[in-house]
Parts: structure tokens; sequence; C-alpha cells
């Protein structure tokens, strides 16, 4: 009986399954039903988890001698205190599972052991976790939004939007796909974006449940420290914010360079109600400030393109004290040959990180979302700074190879190539994604 359910799969359905329950983490209920009029007999509910337990049984269902149900409940499901969630439904042998967690997700059955075996019922549960990291963000920093599904289904799609618009920024925004989560950067976080992101979960098309991401952005940045990541392309950009509600009189952002190891320079100044120096030796033009005076509180500059090379630690001091430091990590991918030849080279992906700060990891993915190179890099070995991805002729129907940067399970930064065959040649593009 249950080396046949292991193998029973959700049939295609062109239209929404109704034996699909959806469910975003610790919210609302499911409630799993057998036939309207089973008969008599017993009857067994089992559950096969999504995260790749073994199949367990929960309770049994016998009718009494008064033709009222009794349930006896699994040893797996006292000891594990199921009981807390599951329960049935008075004087049926339906279930019901109030505000479930993640782990509950799977497929349950429900089989008819006696007079015969055969199945009845089948439910499918997906969990959706919706989750923000870090949740007190500082104001101008960066915040990692991810949408997890316990399974996902070839009919079934992620995706964020914002609430009061169809389409994201895509400037300030990254999203992306890897395995069964869908993740999206917001850059240059400010108050009116606390509550402003939801992913929508669809099958077939249809959206069938929207989980809600709220963060709360902290305005007070005094002696904050955050870390943004970039990529060294040309579309992108970097606002550095320093921000006190004292007014002073003078103002300074310093730079560190992760590459040269030299001392702190000052790339900008100000003094009240003065116009803003900026010192363009090592940016040029890059470096601009937003507001053309200083107004004794406000001073925020910005960086556009970013290169590899900007990498470092920035300072920002009003008068006499340190109000905010921001490290910068950027990561470019390079190819080897640029411009190769289709028929018969290989083509060398090189993904490059400038900096490591604690657990890290270099993943290559796929156009379809399948990792197809990882590498976890050392802190202490900081000359292990890249990982290479090596595309074989017969693998370049993918097109399309995405670089990803994590910072423990974060994703704050992603860095797509695109293969594009032109004739006999390959051309590779950088986009910032």
């Amino acid at each position: 009986m249950f080396s046949f359910f292991v193998f029973l799969l959700p049939p295609s359905f062109t239209q929404r399954n109704p034996n699909h329950h959806y469910f975003v983490d610790e919210r609302g209920a499911v409630s799993l039903k057998g036939p309207d009029n089973p008969g008599d007999g017993s009857f067994l509910w089992v559950w096969k988890p999504h995260s790749g337990q073994e199949i367990q049984q929960l309770v049994t269902f016998q009718k009494t001698y008064w033709r009222s149900w009794n349930a006896k409940w699994s040893g797996y499901f006292k000891k594990n205190k199921l009981y807390q969630w599951i329960d049935r439904d008075p004087d049926t042998i339906n279930l019901r599972i109030e505000k479930p967690t993640f782990k509950f997700s799977g497929l349950f059955a429900l089989f008819q052991t006696q007079p015969s075996k055969k199945l009845l019922k089948q439910h499918e549960i997906f969990g959706v976790q919706v989750e923000s990291s870090p949740q007190w963000p500082p104001l101008g920093s960066d915040v990692t939004l991810s949408c997890t599904i316990s399974r996902l289904l070839d009919t079934v799609s992620l995706h964020w939007k914002q609430r009061d618009s169809s389409q994201l920024n895509r400037r300030k925004t990254d999203q992306i796909r890897i395995n069964n989560t869908v993740y999206l950067t917001v850059k240059h976080v400010a108050v009116e974006k606390e509550r402003l992101y939801e992913c929508k979960v669809k099958e077939n098309g249809s959206i069938i449940l929207t989980g809600k991401a709220d963060f709360s952005v902290s305005t007070y940045l005094d002696r904050k420290h955050y870390i943004l990541y970039r990529s060294g392309t040309d579309h992108s950009e970097i606002i550095l914010s320093c921000l006190d509600y004292y007014y002073h009189n003078t103002a300074e952002w310093r730079w560190r360079s992760h590459h040269h190891q030299t001392q702190e320079k000052v790339i900008a100044s100000a003094s009240s109600s003065q116009p803003i120096n900026v010192n363009r030796t090592d940016f040029g033009n890059r470096l601009t400030s937003t507001v053309t005076n200083f107004d004794g509180k406000n001073f925020n500059i910005r960086i556009v393109p970013v290169l590899f090379e900007d990498a470092g630690v920035y300072t920002c001091s009003l008068g006499t004290y340190k109000i905010v430091t921001i490290t910068l990590i950027t990561v470019k991918v390079t190819a080897e040959p640029s411009d190769a030849v289709s028929e018969g080279n290989t083509v060398t992906l090189t993904c490059s990180v400038s900096d490591v700060t604690g657990s890290m990891r270099l993943v290559w993915i796929s156009s379809d979302g399948k990792t197809v190179a990882e590498k976890t890099l050392n802190r202490w070995n900081r000359e292990e700074k890249s990982l290479r991805l090596i595309i074989q002729k017969a693998e370049r129907g993918s097109r399309s190879w995405t670089c990803v940067l994590f910072n423990q399970n974060l994703l704050p930064l992603s860095v797509l190539y695109y293969l594009e065959p032109s004739g006999k040649r390959v051309k590779i593009y950088s986009l910032y994604f």
C-alpha cells in the first residue's frame, strides 16, 4: 500500500486543482476531506512530507457500534505533539490543520484498509514562507526578501510585486528564482517602502495566494554599520546616505579602498549652506552629490556606474560625530575568450567578489533556475574569491547564466551573463539583473 502511495503524483490540470491547498506559514487553516459517504470499514490517513521524510501514519478511523467514528491516533502523531495543529472534524473522517507551519507541507492520502485496500482521497499541501532580512534595515541600506514554496510544480510560479504597481522598478530591485525560492533585493530602502512588497503564487496563471513582506526602516543612523553589494557594470548604482536630526557645521565622506589598502581619503566634504566639494581623483565624474548645498543634516552622495575597484569602506562624519559606516562589496563577471568562436571553443566565465566577510557563497545558475556550480568562500583565505564556469558548445542552448552571491542564506546580489549566437561568433553581454 505504501509503496503505491510513494509514486502517486498530482495529475496536470488546465485550471486550479481543488485538492491543492496553499498556505502562508502559520496563517489560516487547511481542511482535508474524505468521501462524503466512505461506507463501513477501516480508514487510514498517511502523510508524505515535502521535506523528504518517510511516509507517516497519522490516524485510523473505524465505525463504532453506535455508527460514529472512532479515531486512533498514531504513535508518531502523539510523539511529535501534532495534536497542537491537527484535529478531526466532528463525526467525520476529515482532518483539519489549524495555522499550519511550513513543516506540514506534503502529500496527504486517505486509504481504505478494510474490507479492501484502496486509495480514496489525496490532498497536497504547499507551504509558502515569506521573509525579509534584515527586519530593521537602516535608511539607505538594502533588504533581501525571499518567497519559498515547499514544492514547485511546473504549473506554479512565484512573483514579487509592488502593491501599488503591476511592475517593479527594475533599476532599484533585483528579482531572481533559485530552485523553489524567488528572491527580491530592494535597494536603498526608505520608510515609504516598508509595506510595499508582496509575493504572489500563481497556478496555471491564476493568483491563488499572496504573502506580504513587511520590514521597518530605522532612520536613526548614528554609528550604524552595514554592507552593500553591487556589480561592476554600467547599470550599477550606489547611494551613500548620511542623515542626522541635529544641525552640524561641517560634513565629510571618507573612503578606504579594499584593493589598494591605502589610507582613508576624503572623497566629499562640505560646510553648512555652502556648495559640496567632490574629490574626483579616484571616481571622476561618477561621484556626485544629491544636492548642491549642505543643509547641516543631510549629506548624501551617489556613485554611478559602480566599478569593481570601488569596493571598500565609506564613512560619513557630520561635525565631530561619525554617523554611518558602509562597506561596499563588488562582484564582477569576466569571460575568456571575450569573443569566442561558436564552433568548437569553450567559454570560461569567472565570477569574482572583491572581499569575503563571514559565510559567503558564489553560485552559478542556469536560465531555468538550477544550480550548476557552487563554491563556499573562506574569510581566512581571501585569495580564493572567484568561481569559474566552463560552458561547452553543447550547453550554449541555455543562453544565459547568472552568478549569485549569497551571504549566509541571503541573496544580496546577482549578475546575469547572456550568450547570443550571431553567425559563427558568440557575443557576451554583462547585464545588471
